[in-house]
This record gives C-alpha cells, sequence and structure tokens, in this order.
C-alpha cells in the first residue's frame, strides 16, 4: 500500500499497525528498531537483536536510558517453552545507609545513582541465547555515537523542561555547547561514550564491572562526593527469576516479580476480572472508575511489598491469592454507578521483540527520572541513573536504603500467552502509571476489542508523581465531572508525560507479527 488509509467508510481510524512474519521489534526510536531489524535479518535471535537495539538506545535517547542505567527483561524460548526473567537492576553503594541519607535521597548527582546493572544483564542474556558474535552487536551503536546522530525533537524538549542538566559539566558540554540546548536536527558527538561502546564490545563485561568503566566511574563519583566506588562495581550479576502470573479472560499474564511494580499490574487484573465485558464497553466515567478503583487499591495494598525480595520476600501468593482478590473486588465494586469513592493520592524506554519462530523478549530500562542523575562522566561519556531515589529513610520500611541493597522498581515488562503460546508484549514508559497504562491496554484488546494501534492511541487516565489521577485532555468534560461528582479527584494533562509511549506487539493465530508504536513520543515499529 502506498499511503496510509485514514478513514474507512467514513470512520476516522488510527495510525496503521506494523506486520511481518520473521521478525518485529518496536522501540523508542527509529533507529534502534531498524538496528535490531538487521540483526534479526542477518540471523541474529531475538535477544542478539535486543541487545543492538538497546545499545542504540542507551545512544540515542540520554533523558531516558543509557550505559548507567538498569534493565528488567523477559524472555521467552519457544524451542523450550521456557519463559524467564532477568533483574538487571542494581543496588546502593557501600556507606549507603539511613543515617547518611537523614535529610531525604539525593535527586540530582553522584549520590542519586546506584550500581548499573544494563551491560551485565546484555551479557549473561548474549551467553545463554545469543547467536551473533558479541563484539558485532554494538556496531550501530558505536557508529552513532563516533560519527554522531540527529538530536530529536523530545530530547531537545527535555533539554529545555530540565534545566538541572545544563548544571552537569558533563552533560552540558555535549547537550549545550555554549550553554545553549540542541535544537531538533542537530548533530550530537559523543566520543568518549564511543570508545566506551567499543570497549564492552572488544572485552566484555568485565571492562565495565571489574576494570577501566569501573575505575573511571567511580574515581569520578568520589571526586565529586559520592558514594559510589570502583569495588561496588566489582563482581554484580544480574538475577535470573522466574516471572509471577495470573489469568486475565483467555490469557494467562506474565510480568517481572520484586522489586519491579509488575505484581500492581496483576493485582489490578485480579480486581476487575469478574466485570462484565459491558463493564469496559460502555460510558468512559464507569470504565474509568472501575480501573481507579483497582489501581488505587492494588496500589494501597502492594506497594508496602515492593523492595529488595533478597531482603524482605514479597508474600506473591497471598497478594495474589483468594483473599486478597475478593478484597481487590470489594473496592470496584464500590465504584459502580451510583457509589461514591475517593481514591487516595520518567526516563524510561521499552522494547518489545519477537520472530517469527514464536521466540519473544520484552524489556524495560531506564535511569527513573528524566536524564536521570543528570550526572555524566567525562571520561566514560556514561549517565548514571538516579535509581537511588527509588528508596526511603524511614528505617521500619522494608524499602529503606541500606548497602548492596536494591531499591524498588517501576518498570514493566509484560507477556501475555494464549494456549501456551507468546500473544501480547506490553511496554511502556511513566514511572509508577507503567502498571495503570498496560491495564488499559490489555482491557482496550480483549474487553472493548480494539486493534492494537487503536488500543494504544486511546486517550488513557494515570497519576502523576504524587499519586493524583490525571485523565487525557482528549476526554471530554463531562467524563471528568461524572468522575468528580463520584468522589474521584481528578486532573488534566496531554502528551506523553504522565501517559506513557507505548510499545506493544501481538502475535495473531496465524503467526503474523503485529507491531505498533505510541505517537505520544517518538516510538517506532519495524518488521520484516
Amino acid at each position: 500500500m502506498a499511503g496510509q488509509v485514514d478513514e474507512f467508510a467514513g470512520v476516522k481510524l488510527p495510525r496503521s499497525p506494523v506486520y511481518g512474519t520473521k521478525g518485529m521489534v518496536v522501540s523508542g526510536h527509529s533507529l534502534a528498531s531498524t538496528s535490531g531489524l538487521r540483526m534479526l535479518e542477518r540471523g541474529g535471535s531475538v535477544v542478539d537483536a535486543m541487545i543492538s537495539t538497546s545499545a542504540v538506545l542507551c545512544t540515542v535517547l540520554p533523558h531516558a536510558t543509557s550505559f548507567g542505567g538498569d534493565a528488567f527483561i523477559i524472555h521467552h524460548d519457544a524451542a523450550s517453552k521456557k519463559t524467564q526473567g532477568l533483574n538487571a537492576s542494581g543496588y546502593a553503594p557501600a556507606g549507603a545507609t539511613p543515617e547518611y541519607f537523614k535529610d531525604g535521597m539525593t535527586v540530582h548527582g553522584p549520590n542519586a545513582a546506584s550500581v548499573p546493572g544494563i551491560v551485565r544483564g546484555w551479557e549473561r542474556l548474549h551467553q545463554k541465547h545469543g547467536k551473533m558474535p558479541w563484539r558485532d552487536l554494538f556496531a550501530d551503536a558505536i557508529d552513532l555515537a563516533e560519527n554522531g546522530h540527529p538530536v530529536s525533537r523530545i530530547l531537545t524538549s527535555a533539554l529545555h523542561l530540565f534545566d538541572h542538566v545544563g548544571k552537569d559539566p558533563g552533560c552540558a558540554s555535549i547537550y549545550m555547547p555554549g550553554g545553549v540546548p540542541m535544537s531538533p536536527g542537530d548533530i550530537v558527538k559523543q566520543p568518549a561514550l564511543a570508545e566506551t561502546i567499543r570497549d564492552i564490545a572488544e572485552n566484555g563485561s568485565n571492562v565495565y564491572y571489574e576494570g577501566r568503566i569501573a575505575k573511571s566511574l567511580g574515581e569520578y563519583c568520589q571526586a565529586n562526593g559520592g558514594l559510589l566506588s570502583a569495588a561496588d562495581f566489582e563482581g554484580y550479576e544480574p538475577e535470573w527469576v522466574d516471572t509471577i502470573n495470573t489469568d486475565y479472560r483467555d490469557l494467562d499474564v506474565h510480568v517481572m516479580p520484586p522489586n519491579s511494580y509488575g505484581v500492581l499490574m496483576l493485582m489490578q487484573l485480579n480486581a476487575i476480572k469478574n466485570l462484565p465485558q459491558e463493564a469496559f464497553t460502555g460510558r468512559d466515567e464507569d470504565r474509568l472508575a472501575y480501573l481507579m478503583a483497582a489501581a488505587r487499591a492494588a496500589f494501597d495494598e502492594g506497594i508496602p511489598y515492593i523492595c529488595d525480595p533478597a531482603v524482605h520476600p514479597a508474600p506473591i501468593d497471598e497478594l495474589l491469592g483468594g483473599q486478597m482478590t475478593s478484597k481487590l473486588q470489594a473496592a470496584v465494586r464500590a465504584a459502580a454507578p451510583g457509589q461514591h469513592q475517593r481514591p487516595g493520592v520518567g526516563g524510561t524506554s521499552c522494547i518489545t521483540l519477537a520472530d517469527g519462530d514464536g521466540n519473544a523478549i520484552s524489556v524495560v530500562q531506564s535511569v527513573f527520572h528524566v536524564f536521570g542523575s543528570a550526572f555524566l562522566d567525562p571520561t566514560t561519556g556514561i549517565l548514571l541513573n538516579n535509581r537511588m531515589t527509588g528508596f526511603v529513610t524511614d528505617p521500619e520500611h522494608r524499602n529503606v536504603v541500606a548497602p548492596g541493597k536494591k531499591p524498588s522498581h517501576t518498570l514493566n515488562p509484560v507477556m501475555a500467552f494464549k494456549n501456551g503460546k507468546v500473544k501480547y508484549q506490553l511496554t511502556t514508559p511513566g514511572g509508577p502509571a507503567q502498571t495503570i497504562s498496560n491495564v488499559q491496554m490489555l482491557t482496550n484488546m480483549i474487553d472493548r476489542g480494539m486493534e492494537l494501534s487503536a488500543a494504544i492511541e486511546a486517550p488513557r487516565w494515570s497519576i502523576d508523581g504524587k499519586a493524583n489521577i490525571l485523565i487525557d485532555d482528549e476526554f471530554p468534560d463531562e467524563v471528568g465531572n461524572a468522575l468528580t461528582a463520584r468522589g474521584f479527584e481528578i486532573g488534566r494533562a496531554s502528551g506523553a508525560s504522565y501517559f506513557g509511549s507505548s510499545k506493544c506487539l501481538e502475535i495473531l493465530d496465524n503467526g503474523v507479527l503485529v507491531g505498533a508504536a505510541d505517537h505520544r513520543r517518538e516510538a517506532y515499529a519495524a518488521g520484516c
């Protein structure tokens, strides 16, 4: 087809999804998705393609992800029918205690960063499921860092909105030459990062965690008053985990266990799964009230358990069990028409990727807040995360900061199965609202019968950083007024700041791969 059909029988259609039979890559940037697709076309595995895609994202989307960030990954191997999660999140450095952070967790600078996990996560995945040589996976990222890439409108908008970035010498030297943020289409080169990526490609993750990269990052952090040292990096290992799951309609929905927020999505699905389909196909205010009540109840009950499971294992069976589900469903019933309920009050990028043989991988990777710690080591070119802000300082709290401990993570990759085969892969940025957006996309498809693209583009509700409820400006005033009348405190917003930017994939019954990228940012789907 030469062009997209915008209308059919007088009905405006959403942007068309992308179709393929051999491979599909949906990510947060066109350069990243096309890099991963080329890797699949060369005979690489879904893991090879994911690493190539992910490395490019870390190069061109510094406000969302970097070589100094973390990742949560779900991988499905079709031959063995095995689904595994890889928790490639890092831990707090030595000396990170409630007493040290007595004035609160640091948002920016070296003390905001935990040990990054993404690079060793890539390597451990490649060792199990890679086909292509490790060094070949980074060619595109090296080229883009060394020879430059155009700066996107989203990146330049972030540079203008977040003035703390310009206060960091490392960030300013790259993205604000002469003290002025770059403009869309400007070419940015990162020679130090190119050398770092080349070093990782040639020498593996050892150079990052036990070699010159850890040494440089540690020395630069400590020279600027930070806790991280090379010793904190040494011996870091990501963790292979079993995914956790629940049923929803005819699907088996899998997410990552804590320290991920994923369990909160499953709790929301449990809260609404006994509702009739009509609850989702009727008035928007009714549907939203059910979803809001489910999320509020799930967050209230589940968030206290989102912490490092090595320190405080979460009672998953209890959180997903019958007694808790009945409690959550009661909260949803209280949001029915005529009832009143008053609920309480990012920098992330994503990948969904599958091949024609049924193998699939879903990834959410992040530096947490936009530009993470806004602390970039000029020698390595690596921008560090600010995941330390995922901790609390209350000594009695399960998620209290401690040396060698992992903070809670909002990252929520999703893989849903039907009859034992991957059916949907869902990812989105959006901080704590990731689970909320993923529930809406799934119910849009399953309960409202929407095509993948329409499910993504439909207006959403969300929460802001203080858990205040927001609805998309696309909803008419009467929807907001009706929700307010039912006791919900409603705010309005537009764009991607709170509503995320979904990268989703569906596998049809005939094996055709369908990819869709959210219009809210610069996400891109590519298939072959």
